[in-house]
């Protein structure tokens, strides 16, 4: 395997560092018979006879595997992956010509009660940008200073920068005596506790951008559905999808997303696949799910084979649905002129 990324990483001197090659060794041994901690896999080296075998009796202590993983192989995990594929492809195990796609929710280790929501976020932040508008106008009238720029508008909201320059500008103001009390206490409630609040809004905001929700202990995780408890209730938790291609069983791709629908994350999920090969699949196969008309249009611009239904095939093709005659589309169609003609002949037989 390529690793000349990661030695370079090591600048030498000091005492002798464990060789990258043995620590890969026995973390992606690790890897796949479920052994994840640090803590065990500095015992297995000691105790386990395979470990012992591929780390040629060397015994590296958790901190080390540690500072290893999280450290020294920041960033060169998936390139690694990729290569590990390609070895697959050599020994002709898979092709890359094929991707059988499927997500699954992962649960993050996150706080279940830690959400933070962006329509209430979005709630609040307006409720308190009308009082700082309220306030600034009441301060700007008595001290006679065009304090809220309006620009022929009836309210322009400001966010906590421009706040803090114009509190800044009202407590260097000549005319600030004539407040009265009432609007001084205002005025360190502004500066105090509501600008305060409006940067916290805006930090909210900011983490969340095109998301509807993240976790406080995780702000990378997104509050999400996942599959039912054996109670058959949904649960809302802090998670991740991850979306995973596979070719004869093998995974041959994955990506991870903090949207919680299938279809939205198709597009980025192949762009990577092409990214970490140089190539894209021929054929793409997925369920349901996945079928949209901007994604169906995405893999035809790039002549791409695809097996995707679209959400409603498999119902459309029960007989109780088709039998249904409140659906629109088995509503049997009369035009006007037929109708016309329909009409006509009823008049002929009749007279």
């Amino acid at each position: 395997m390529e690793i000349s990324e990661i030695i370079s990483q090591f600048k030498g001197g000091g005492r002798s560092s464990y060789h990258p090659k043995m620590l890969l060794k026995i973390l992606f041994y690790g890897y796949l018979n479920n052994t994840y901690s640090s803590r065990k896999l500095a015992r297995a080296v000691k105790e386990n006879i395979y470990f012992m075998w591929l780390s040629g009796g060397l015994q590296p202590d958790f901190r080390t595997i540690n500072d290893f993983r999280g450290k020294k192989l920041k960033g060169n995990i998936e390139k690694l992956f990729s290569q590990v594929v390609m070895m697959m492809v050599d020994l002709e195990l898979i092709s890359l010509e094929r991707q059988f796609i499927d997500g699954t929710k992962i649960e993050a280790n996150a706080h279940k009660y830690s959400f933070v929501w962006k329509k209430a976020v979005e709630k609040h932040k307006d409720r308190l940008q009308g009082k700082i508008d309220a306030v600034l106008a009441d301060i700007g009238q008595a001290i006679e200073s065009d304090i809220i720029h309006t620009d022929n508008q009836t309210e322009t909201k400001v966010d906590s920068k421009k706040l803090e320059e114009k509190i800044r500008e009202i407590n260097h103001s000549e005319k600030k005596q004539k407040l009265s009390k009432q609007q001084n206490k205002s005025l360190q409630k502004l500066e105090k506790e509501q600008l305060v609040k409006l940067k916290e809004y805006e930090k909210h905001l900011e983490i969340l951008g095109e998301r509807n929700s993240y976790s406080k202990t995780d702000t990378d995780a997104t509050f999400m559905r996942m599959k039912e408890d054996h109670m058959g209730n949904g649960q809302l938790k802090a998670g991740y999808n991850v979306q995973i291609s596979t070719e004869n069983q093998i995974i041959t791709h994955y990506s991870t997303h903090q949207t919680s629908t299938d279809f939205t994350t198709l597009k980025n999920h192949l762009e990577g696949f092409k990214s970490n090969y140089g190539k894209q699949s021929a054929k793409v196969i997925a369920d349901a799910g996945y079928g949209s008309e901007e994604n169906y249009q995405f893999l035809e611009d790039r002549e791409i084979d695809f097996f995707v239904p679209y959400n409603m095939y498999r119902i459309e093709e029960t007989r109780k649905y088709k039998n249904n005659l409140f659906h629109a589309q088995n509503l049997f169609y009369f035009s006007f002129k037929l109708n016309l003609e329909f009409i006509e002949s009823i008049k002929k037989t009749s007279t």
